[in-house]
């Protein structure tokens, strides 16, 4: 009987042809071999389809799924289940690790989830290090407080396990933030939370990224965060640590909704107060002073729709 692999590196791959070699080079030349990597071509235009295929054959890990263009959150499900690790590393198709990075420490052994550092690279070439010292979180509001406070809701610098992520899987037709909603579902989850300075992912930041585009076109994507806002109320009712639930609200109104501020109508407005009113959120205790500077941003919102 064939023995599972210790991680599971899963890859939604759309026209990336000038990175994807560098990204799949990256983690052959990793110094844990014991992996599977699960790439899905998501109906590619370019030659990515063809690389993939490529690497496939020359190494019996590398498995590739090809389908139509239906965006990165179903590539993502498709790949989680065929995922056989008892580990979940989440790569981006242009982006690469260092050596180290698929290496868990014994220390981590007994985590749910571990973050390693990574490389920030600009557009013009600047390389910047976001460096966290080694250590554990082990209470819910301790994994919380850091989650909602030091933006690490991204999903690329860190290996979850898969008893973790269980039958969850993201969002369909959400690529915006489909980070943080995949994060928020689980986080109830997680028992001990680790972090490593062994190894690093490397981010490039690219002209056509998911977050560039985002930013371009805010009318475009409004309705999308409105969705994302409506799907976090959901949660209520299902998580029983109210706290959690109420900062999810102001964690996903910091990562996401603090990017349309400028671009919201009266209308939008009022219905964002509305949707905060009916979420009936009070406690801040967990939240830093940065966080709660950027609520108070949202009573503004809410004055300026009632008498602009």
């Amino acid at each position: 009987m064939e023995k599972n692999p210790q991680i599971s590196v899963v890859i939604p791959v759309y026209n990336s042809e000038f990175y994807l070699r560098n990204c799949l080079n990256s983690i052959l030349q990793q110094k844990n071999q014991d992996f599977e990597v699960i790439m899905v071509n998501d109906g590619s235009k370019d030659k990515s389809g063809e690389i993939c295929d490529e690497y496939s054959k020359k190494d019996k890990r590398f498995k590739v799924i090809h389908k139509t263009n239906e965006g990165v959150s179903i590539a993502r499900n498709i790949a989680l289940n065929q995922a056989k690790g008892e580990w979940i590393s989440f790569i981006d198709s242009d982006d690469d690790i260092t050596e180290d990075f698929l290496t868990i420490p014994i220390e981590c052994h007994t985590a749910s989830v571990i973050q390693k550092n990574y490389f920030r690279i600009c557009l013009d070439g600047t390389k910047t290090l976001t460096r966290l010292e080694n250590k554990c979180l082990s209470t819910p509001k301790e994994i919380a407080y850091f989650w909602l406070n030091k933006r690490t809701n991204s999903l690329w610098n860190k290996l979850i396990r898969r008893d973790i992520i269980g039958n969850y899987r993201f969002i369909p037709n959400i690529d915006i933030s489909e980070d943080f909603l995949f994060f928020t579902s689980i986080i109830h989850r997680v028992k001990k939370y680790a972090f490593s300075n062994i190894g690093a992912y490397r981010y490039y930041e690219r002209p056509n990224s998911a977050m560039k585009n985002f930013e371009n076109n805010l009318r475009k994507n409004i309705h999308i965060t409105f969705e994302h806002l409506h799907i976090i109320r959901s949660y209520e009712n299902e998580n029983k640590d109210k706290w959690l639930y109420e900062g999810l609200v102001y964690g996903y109104f910091m990562n996401t909704l603090w990017n349309l501020r400028r671009a919201l109508t009266k209308e939008e407005r009022k219905e964002f107060n509305s949707l905060l009113n009916e979420m009936k959120i009070k406690s801040l205790f967990y939240v830093n002073k940065k966080t709660k500077f950027k609520l108070l941003f949202i009573k503004m919102i809410n004055l300026t729709s009632q008498h602009g």
